[in-house]
């Protein structure tokens, strides 16, 4: 609309009238109806989301790790189809295979596992392959890049459920306390940006995001690891605190550079793939970045 005035405008249309009142306000907002329309679908949608990952979380095993391969293979394909967009686009092959295999290293036997194994041979294929079908050095880098982005993130989250050999219930508890945190981050900036939003949030980027909503994330997130930690995970009150700040970081880095990538690429979702949310990577772009973010903080705090 406001595109539409200012062309008018400058056509040499007559002024319109003062536009920033509270009556242009309540009339640039949707219906009440419309907007619980909208909403519905998200809400559905995060119902059977949580259904899903909670069922699996509780299953554990090949279940779990079936739900992580697909999840890598999905965002590796709709991430590609972000980075075709782009000059350089990378081959869709490596990116898929490499982001599986990263993100299932933690289920893998002997060195199939190791990421000093990974990455090498990755490197080494990859930059073969590149030579031979002559892919542009930037494409391959951009392949890698991606196949990190998405491997290594979901592949931590993995990582963080099998912590060093522990039982399935620790597993359990320390990923859904690294999930409910990010959940909670997600959905108090959400809600408390839509009911008290009013300083922009890095709008260059997303112009929808504020800091009011940016700070009820990070209390939410902050308050769920704050009390899960110590109780669920045994956590010392202090690192359970700073695990729901860097939670917080991380969660809002990781939308924020989902969103620079999609501007970058002239599109609104990742994908359609969940109804009222867009693409898979637009649901799992906090996870890409808290799984490695808590995994980092809980070796140097040598948690146990």
């Amino acid at each position: 609309m406001t595109a539409a005035a200012g062309g008018a405008g400058e056509q040499g249309a007559p002024s319109p009238p003062d536009e920033t009142g509270p009556a242009a306000v309540e009339q640039a907002r949707p219906p009440r109806t419309a907007r619980r329309m909208n909403l519905t679908p998200r809400v559905i949608s995060s119902v059977v989301l949580l259904a899903l990952v909670g069922s699996m979380l509780y299953l554990g095993g090949i279940p779990l790790d079936v739900l992580i391969g697909v999840a890598a293979a999905l965002g590796a394909w709709e991430l590609t189809g972000l980075l075709v967009r782009l000059p350089a686009a990378p081959p869709r092959w490596l990116v898929m295979a490499l982001s599986v295999w990263l993100a299932e290293r933690a289920v893998l036997p002997g060195p199939g596992g190791r990421l000093d194994i990974i990455l090498p041979a990755a490197l080494l294929a990859g930059m073969v392959v590149a030579v031979l079908r002559r892919i542009p050095w930037a494409g391959w880098a951009a392949g890698l890049g991606g196949s990190l982005y998405v491997g290594i993130g979901l592949g931590s989250l993995l990582a963080l459920y099998h912590w060093h050999g522990s039982n399935a219930d620790f597993g359990l508890r320390l990923l859904g306390t690294v999930i409910g945190a990010v959940v909670a981050t997600d959905t108090l900036a959400y809600f408390t940006g839509h009911a008290l939003g009013r300083h922009p949030f890095f709008p260059s980027i997303s112009p929808r995001k504020s800091v009011e909503g940016a700070i009820g994330g990070a209390a939410g997130a902050i308050l769920v690891a704050g009390i899960a930690g110590p109780l669920l995970v045994s956590l010392q009150p202090l690192a359970a605190v700073a695990m729901g700040v860097l939670i917080a970081i991380a969660a809002e880095g990781g939308d924020l550079a989902e969103s620079a990538l999609k501007r970058q690429t002239g599109v609104k979702d990742s994908g359609h793939l969940i109804p009222g949310h867009g693409g898979l990577l637009d649901r799992l772009d906090s996870l890409l970045m808290v799984g490695p973010a808590v995994y980092c903080l809980l070796v140097l705090i040598s948690f146990r």
